[in-house]
């Protein structure tokens, strides 16, 4: 990880930092970069105003190390997959030049932001590294390493047909339990925190570790070399 480029999206101020929390202080451990990119501002959640949400986001993006930026949108419950949105996620794509790219998976039985937002990532991935892209003449194509895709509600897993790993991030529960808790907002009327816990127990029981975090591929991984390969490990259970 050492060296390695990071774009991180999501819909809400939280969604990173539920969905992949864990993962990113991981990376950022071992050297990775990360740039957090957010949707909305929670204009339209039921806790917290877009002021106070904003402000727990900037201080997990401190906490992680990170970059954080807001795009302009429709804001919260309004996010929409439309072409110029996409466009402009390709342009953070270009601009950042990752090596991962990470976003909401798609499973229609989610909050709709969730599910435009992986659309949004999605395409733009691929129009990011097109290189006769209308309205990019200026950015140069860039074509990821990889893109993954995070869990965030528990009706939100992927469905059939992709393929999936298991990342252990049990050396980093404790931190990433006050990560979460930066969005204090959000954790007041139901224990979010103790959700994605849970499932990431539950996935560590499944690899033999004490937590692990899920993220999927609509594309086979690719391993360079036996050396590769020789890092993963089977599921225990």
């Amino acid at each position: 990880m050492n060296g390695k480029r990071i774009l991180a999206f999501g819909a809400h101020p939280d969604d990173i930092e539920f969905g992949c929390g864990a993962f990113l202080l991981d990376a950022a451990e071992k050297g990775a970069h990360l740039n957090l990119v957010v949707l909305s501002r929670g204009e339209g959640g039921t806790h917290g105003d877009a002021s106070v949400r904003e402000a727990e986001s900037r201080q997990a993006a401190h906490m992680l190390g990170a970059d954080l930026q807001f795009l302009p949108t429709g804001g919260d419950t309004r996010i929409r997959s439309t072409l110029e949105l996409t466009q402009h996620v390709a342009r953070c794509i270009r601009e950042a030049k990752p090596d991962i790219i990470l976003a909401p998976t798609g499973h229609l039985n989610q909050h709709p932001d969730h599910r435009e937002t992986h659309l949004l990532v999605r395409d733009a991935h691929r129009l990011a590294r097109y290189g006769k892209t209308p309205e990019m003449g200026s950015l140069d194509a860039h074509a990821a390493q990889l893109l993954l895709f995070y869990e965030i509600s528990s009706g939100s897993a992927a469905g059939e047909g992709l393929n999936s790993v298991l990342v252990d991030v049990s050396n980093h529960v404790e931190n990433w339990k006050n990560l979460m808790g930066c969005h204090a907002s959000q954790t007041r009327n139901m224990d979010y925190i103790d959700l994605q816990l849970s499932r990431a127990r539950a996935y560590g029981i499944q690899a033999g570790v004490h937590s692990a975090q899920r993220f999927y591929s609509e594309s086979s991984l690719l391993a360079t070399s036996s050396a590769d390969l020789a890092n993963f490990r089977s599921q225990r259970f």
